[in-house]
């Protein structure tokens, strides 16, 4: 079965409100996900609705700032040349901040983060475009947390930083754990562009 996108609360309530949401609420198990054939992305454990359900879900509990609304609000900003860049700029200044002064950096191997990621997104092509001169950057979901990978192989770059083991010299890369505002700001930066470049394992 294909769920797609899940969604849940972010904060208690109390229980004669959730009980008003019940039926549209599934206790999601990460067994829920054993089939060999669905990639999961994120942490879906919980009290989960499908996408279909949120608007009746927004709507009993009087939530106003509703899905739609905010993906109207990125719709809009996209809609504008000027206000999209400046939107994903910001998003990335963002991304940057938190992937640096909250994210770990265990050492890694990139085609062993390629091997097992459930997506990885190729901010405008940058990596798949600039990996022969030693740039790029990628964003890879696994099913063990979120990676900001910064190629770092060109000439002059400070290779003692890389922690991230790749075929053509090496990468900085940041690991968070999955997080919706991150993802959020990671699809709007990256405008979901799946990485299409030369194969990384």
């Amino acid at each position: 079965m294909k769920y797609g996108y899940l969604y849940g609360l972010n904060q208690r309530i109390p229980d004669e409100q959730f009980n008003k949401i019940k039926d549209y609420m599934k206790d999601f198990r990460r067994k829920d996900f054993i089939d060999g054939i669905i990639k999961v992305t994120g942490r879906p454990e919980g009290y989960r609705c499908l996408e279909k359900d949120v608007a009746k879900v927004e709507e009993i509990l009087n939530i106003t700032n509703t899905l739609e609304k905010r993906r109207k609000k990125i719709e809009d900003a996209f809609s504008n040349p000027q206000s999209k860049r400046k939107l994903k700029d910001k998003s990335f200044q963002w991304l940057i901040t938190l992937f640096e002064r909250g994210g770990t950096r265990p050492e890694q191997n990139l085609s062993r983060l390629a091997l097992h990621s459930t997506k990885i997104y190729d901010p405008d092509d940058d990596f798949k475009n600039h990996r022969d001169i030693g740039q790029g950057t990628l964003f890879i979901y696994t099913p063990h947390g979120m990676w900001y990978i910064i190629n770092n192989n060109r000439m002059g770059d400070e290779h003692p930083q890389n922690n991230v083991k790749t075929g053509d010299g090496g990468a900085i890369g940041y690991r968070l754990m999955y997080d919706d505002n991150v993802d959020t700001l990671i699809r709007i930066c990256s405008e979901e562009n799946i990485y299409t470049g030369k194969k990384l394992y």
